[in-house]
């Protein structure tokens, strides 16, 4: 499960949030300066969409709630209260506990190649059927040199594995080449892939 990857099983170095999918403009804090409730209330304004990230290095985990606007407020301050209550490598589980998300889950429902924090703005390559473009690496491969995201060359590259239930939620991991964060590595990609158990 991705949630028991490495990369997960440590404290977050930051978080952020975003409402209307604009993390080009997403709220960042660390865990030494996590925001308050009422700067959370403030920030939401009645809202009934937000999402929020917890970093860890360069992969993260991000959910979106959209609902009335004390059911977004609620997961708002349940994603603030894990980071206050755990400092420690269980913050996913005490995350997940919080917002009731199933530690066991289906399948990921699809993965989208993207660029860290300009997701909407640069576009992103969507893949549907992750077990074939593993088996049909090259094919896939093809598909990404196409897309928008590889040819940006302003920011680190990530694939999120996303998953719809209860609702939308996905762990994001770092597909750029180690020496170059603005390129996409292909031995990375492929990797990345396989780890996640497609």
């Amino acid at each position: 499960m991705l949630i028991d990857s490495p990369q997960f099983s440590r404290s977050p170095t930051s978080g952020q949030f975003a409402k209307g999918g604009a993390w080009e403009s997403a709220w960042s804090f660390s865990p030494d300066a996590l925001p308050s409730e009422d700067a959370v209330r403030e920030y939401l304004g009645g809202s009934t969409e937000v999402a929020f990230e917890a970093f860890f290095g360069p992969s993260f985990f991000g959910a979106r709630m959209t609902g009335q606007p004390r059911e977004v407020e609620w997961f708002a301050l349940q994603c603030v209260r894990a980071m206050h209550a755990d400092r420690s490598p269980r913050f996913l589980t005490v995350l997940y506990e919080h917002l009731h998300l199933p530690r066991c889950q289906s399948s990921v429902s699809f993965a989208e190649l993207g660029c860290v924090n300009a997701w909407r703005s640069i576009g992103t390559l969507r893949i549907e059927n992750l077990p074939v473009a593993l088996a049909a690496f090259e094919d896939t491969w093809k598909a990404v040199e196409s897309s928008a995201a590889f040819q940006d060359t302003r920011h680190d590259k990530a694939v999120e594995f996303a998953f719809e239930t209860p609702f939308a939620h996905w762990f994001g991991m770092p597909v750029s080449m180690p020496e170059e964060t603005t390129r996409v590595s292909k031995d990375v990609l492929r990797d990345v892939l396989g780890r996640a158990g497609l």
